[in-house]
């Protein structure tokens, strides 16, 4: 039985199969039109984020983290 992930608060209507798959063609041309656009802030976002775990501590040890043998 497949599961069904609710991602959108409302159900999207029945389409025909040619139907779907433009609108999804469209959708991931919108998206990469979006990424091309705002490409360096995401750069930048992801290197601040990607730095900044870097200077955190590590965190401590626990009960399960050393090993068997």
């Amino acid at each position: 039985m497949k599961t069904h992930t609710v991602i959108l608060p409302f159900l999207l209507p029945r389409l025909s199969d040619s139907a779907a798959t433009h609108l999804v063609t469209l959708l991931q041309q919108l998206l990469a039109s979006i990424e091309h656009h705002y490409a360096p802030q995401l750069a930048r976002y992801q290197r601040r984020q990607y730095y900044r775990h870097l200077s955190q501590p590590p965190p401590p040890p626990t009960l399960f983290d050393d090993q068997p043998f």
